[in-house]
């Protein structure tokens, strides 16, 4: 028996912003333990490649490695963990068990249904963890000396193409 992609599509689109969630999720954590080493000093252009390094080292761990890393780093609640482990649960389902768990509600119309609900719902979490650290980094942004838009600017003017 053979799937039709036109069925499945829905489930495959959010599955693929699960995805990018939890990467985005991964940069945050990244972000608030950059934040969190005093040694860097974000106006001295002079670490610029050193703190670029440091978070492209970062960028190669995973979720559950970034997360026992902040906790070396930084003291935060239990509540503050239980929400990134809930956030790591539903990444992990969705890249590593859902296929197998879910593969065979693909075949009928109300698995599909089930399978999509199933897939919002692990989405949401990774979603709404995100932007439950934002006002974690808003914090560490103001402590450390700079308003938000210090980074807007600086990728803006790093970044920027003339078209």
């Amino acid at each position: 028996m053979q799937i039709d992609k036109k069925e499945i599509k829905p489930i495959t689109d959010i599955l693929g912003l699960a995805v990018l969630d939890s990467q985005r999720l991964e940069y945050a954590i990244g972000f608030l333990m950059l934040l969190s080493r005093k040694d860097f000093d974000f106006t001295n252009k002079n670490q610029d490649d050193e703190i670029d390094k440091y978070m492209l080292n970062l960028s190669k761990k995973t979720l559950g490695t970034l997360m026992k890393q902040l906790g070396k780093l930084i003291e935060v609640s239990d509540g503050f963990i239980e929400r990134l482990e809930e956030a790591l649960d539903a990444r992990n389902y969705l890249i590593h068990r859902f296929l197998n768990h879910q593969g065979e509600k693909f075949f009928t119309r109300d698995g599909r249904i089930e399978v999509l609900k199933l897939v919002k719902e692990k989405r949401k979490i990774l979603y709404e963890c995100y932007f439950f650290l934002d006002p974690f980094i808003q914090i560490l942004m103001e402590l450390r000396g700079f308003p938000a838009e210090y980074f807007t600017n600086e990728i803006s003017e790093k970044y920027e193409r003339d078209e």
